[in-house]
């Protein structure tokens, strides 16, 4: 979705933002940050786009959210030969320890469903090198990265199988309080023309080509 390479940002959520912002005169500067650190920028500066992230219940509190902009699946993987079986979330503590990284969705679906297991980690690279090393037995991830972490600690996408689907998430733009209403429906306005042509499409298919993204695309204001 969005990351740094040589110092340059770079992704499908950041070209589609570069797009944008060319497209339709949006302005705005680029930074890539660690997930809690830009999380926390977001939750309390104003004029702050966060992205890509999910419309949670307590994010409605201090967002504004444009999009989706993806659709991800969030599995919980082990290694490609562990042939545990998994039916339940509540299962996954009697079996092994889960590496996840820290402020993601991933580990409030965990903490929610009261699993003790976990290592968590600053970067999701860092828990699929734990998987790599045996730290962890179970790693849980978004589908639409785990290609790119696979590849960057070394390790093929047939070395790791998922064992348990625990969400289905549609991604968004997310706005700071204090963010004008007319910042918010230009990059509304912008994304669905941008959609509307066909060139949403094309950028989706081309970083995910084995996915199609086919919402309809929507503001959902902040809940007070």
């Amino acid at each position: 979705m969005s990351y740094q390479e040589d110092g340059i940002a770079k992704g499908y959520a950041v070209e589609l933002v570069q797009a944008l912002a060319d497209e339709f005169s949006l302005g705005g500067q680029i930074e890539v940050l660690p997930w809690a650190r830009a999380y926390s920028v977001a939750s309390s500066e104003p004029n702050v786009m966060l992205f890509a992230t999910s419309p949670t219940p307590e994010r409605r509190h201090l967002f504004d959210f444009v999009g989706p902009i993806a659709t991800s699946r969030i599995f919980l993987y082990a290694k490609a030969d562990d042939d545990i079986k998994l039916a339940n979330i509540k299962q996954i503590d009697e079996h092994g320890v889960v590496g996840v990284y820290r402020n993601s969705l991933s580990e409030s679906i965990l903490k929610k469903a009261g699993i003790k297991q976990m290592l968590v980690a600053s970067f999701p690279q860092q828990s699929a090198k734990q998987l790599s090393h045996n730290r962890v037995r179970f790693w849980c991830q978004a589908d639409l990265a785990v290609a790119t972490l696979l590849d960057e600690v070394d390790m093929s996408f047939d070395s790791v199988r998922p064992v348990l689907e625990l969400a289905e998430i549609d991604l968004y733009f997310a706005f700071s309080v204090g963010t004008p209403k007319a910042t918010i429906e230009q990059w509304h306005q912008g994304l669905a023309a941008y959609k509307k042509s066909g060139k949403l499409g094309k950028l989706y298919h081309k970083w995910f080509a084995e996915l199609e993204m086919n919402r309809e695309i929507v503001t959902l204001t902040s809940i007070d």
